[in-house]
């Protein structure tokens, strides 16, 4: 019942009518609710939605004084700081985020990330290396390293305790859906990159590749990784080059993951990352087993031993 509630005043907001969410919200309010924090978090999007920022971030924050082990909660409040013009504020509370989600590296080791996309992937990649990509030492690959959210991590939680490498290929351009604000982060994504792995004290396990991944996946072509993370440009001619040229370098027995499955362009469905998601397993299903949904926003997929 609770979660019908939240679903019939997410479906207003959705449909662009943030006002008659709030007022839903409001009306059908409970102290008790056992969703307390997720309807606050609707309520607070809501009222940014309708230019009261300001006071969606004390929304938030009182909420966070009553249930401080809420990542969801810090991640809405980073991203309204962020909005407001407040880095520092915003960079607090993706520390929290961090640390809700046992990632207390990120605050210790002052990590610095203007715009973390990484965040809501913890609590799966945690299971993931726990339960399923098991190598030791293990070699990692990853395509777009953005700030380096996800390299730190890797390092942090994985590559570091096991022993093996990582290795980041980016160009620190950015890619087409940052081109309106990139320039405003007040360093370029090279530098806050390079800050935050030598902030890990490992960045020795590291190597940094700069420049298009297509050009650099063919120089490798006589390595093997136990685990590739694809999430550079999302469009679907650079996913399944991204998609080709990694399958020979996977370990069989190892794993590959998709980033932003879903991703989509407003114009140009035929470059939508599920485009070529789908066509790469396709051409290449019997060599894999998938392990996620289909629903899920990561894809992560094994390949299978004996195809090498």
């Amino acid at each position: 019942m609770e979660w019908d509630f939240y679903n019939a005043c997410r479906q207003a907001l959705n449909d662009g009518d943030p006002a008659l969410a709030l007022r839903g919200l409001r009306d059908g309010h409970r102290p008790d609710s056992p969703i307390w924090s997720p309807l606050a978090c609707l309520e607070a999007e809501c009222l940014a939605a309708l230019g009261r920022k300001t006071e969606a971030v004390r929304l938030l924050g009182d909420t966070a004084a009553r249930d401080p082990g809420n990542h969801w909660l810090f991640y809405n409040l980073a991203t309204l700081h962020r909005d407001l013009g407040q880095p520092d504020k915003a960079l607090e509370a993706m520390r929290r985020v961090h640390a809700c989600l046992g990632w207390h590296e990120s605050p210790d080791n002052g990590y610095v990330f203007t715009h973390d996309y990484f965040s809501a992937n913890i609590p799966a990649w945690t299971d993931w290396f726990a339960r399923l990509i098991l190598a030791e030492p293990i070699d990692c690959l990853e395509i777009g390293s953005w700030q380096g959210s996800s390299a730190t991590w890797l390092l942090d939680k994985i590559v570091g305790p096991r022993g093996g490498s990582l290795t980041c290929i980016d160009t620190f351009q950015g890619s087409s859906e940052h081109a309106a604000w990139l320039g405003g982060i007040g360093a370029t994504l090279e530098e806050l990159f390079d800050r935050n792995v030598a902030a890990t004290g490992q960045a020795h396990l590291c190597r940094k590749l700069v420049g298009r991944s297509q050009d650099w996946l063919r120089r490798l072509a006589e390595e093997r990784f136990d685990f590739i993370y694809i999430d550079g440009a999302h469009e679907a001619k650079y996913v399944i080059q991204d998609a080709l040229l990694c399958w020979p370098l996977l370990h069989p027995g190892g794993f590959m993951l998709f980033d932003d499955t879903h991703f989509e362009f407003a114009g140009r469905p035929e470059q939508n990352a599920s485009t070529a998601i789908a066509a790469f397993r396709s051409w290449f299903g019997e060599e894999m087993d998938a392990l996620t949904p289909p629903a899920e926003r990561q894809l992560l997929v094994r390949k299978r031993p004996g195809f090498d």
